[in-house]
């Protein structure tokens, strides 16, 4: 809230490495099977959709056209999550609701 209140972007680098558990899980899994994308991809999703810029370190060149493609969806103007999708996928994750 106060990066947005300030017009301050945050970059999230660890956005993977640090929720392991949550991209293992089921819903996160059968969640982005359903939206044509990998786990990854789907957390790279939710961190736009909140107004983050996530940060790829990625040298695997397939995972890196996986992470555009998501970018490119969003960046078309495609709704990644239902409103609902986002409230799971925050409690998933452990994210305080706004």
């Amino acid at each position: 809230q106060f990066c947005q209140a300030k017009g301050v972007k945050y970059q999230s680098f660890w956005t993977l490495s640090a929720n392991k558990k949550a991209l293992a899980s089921e819903y996160v899994r059968t969640t982005a099977k359903s939206k044509n994308l990998t786990p990854s991809t789907l957390m790279y999703a939710y961190m736009m959709t909140l107004g983050h810029t996530p940060l790829s370190g990625t040298t695997n060149r397939g995972h890196m056209d996986e992470d555009v493609a998501v970018m490119r969806r969003m960046l078309n103007g495609e709704s990644i999550f239902k409103p609902e999708e986002l409230e799971k996928m925050s409690n998933t994750l452990g994210v305080p609701s706004s």
